[in-house]
């Protein structure tokens, strides 16, 4: 796996501005077609993506990286990390039977499509047949 180091000299490096600087430079690589993040950790806030539960919290997230295709690892100011994969040789996934839809007060929900074409009502309003509440946790899922 490639490594590179991004230095940023502009204040405020959240998480946000780090992997839009990261996804800048992995889409520049040329053996990465389709770039596509499968780990990345925020050493500021000791967050990470994947959790695996019972294996070292500390590399965890890193060794799921290199076990599932990473080829291009990017350290942002020594604060964050991602390791990018590339997605270019898997075919599309699609269409989904799901959509996000949000109710009048702006909870968000996953609906099935066919059963919000079934129900006899607004398709873009969620309803308790065809769609399921998401809260904080599970919204990030979707």
């Amino acid at each position: 796996m490639k490594t590179a180091h991004i230095d940023h000299s502009g204040r405020n490096l959240d998480y946000r501005t780090a992997s839009v600087l990261a996804a800048s430079l992995a889409e520049k690589d040329m053996e990465i077609v389709t770039p596509v993040v499968v780990a990345w950790h925020d050493k500021k806030t000791s967050r990470m993506s994947p959790v695996l539960e019972g294996c070292a919290r500390e590399t965890s997230w890193r060794d799921y990286g290199l076990s599932h295709g990473g080829k291009l690892e990017v350290d942002v100011n020594g604060e964050f990390e991602f390791i990018f994969a590339d997605s270019g040789a898997f075919e599309p996934y699609g269409p989904s039977p799901y959509i996000n839809l949000y109710d009048r007060h702006g909870n968000e929900f996953l609906c099935q499509i066919n059963a919000l074409r079934t129900a006899s009502h607004d398709t873009k309003q969620p309803s308790k047949e065809a769609c399921t509440a998401l809260d904080e946790w599970t919204s990030k899922l979707t």
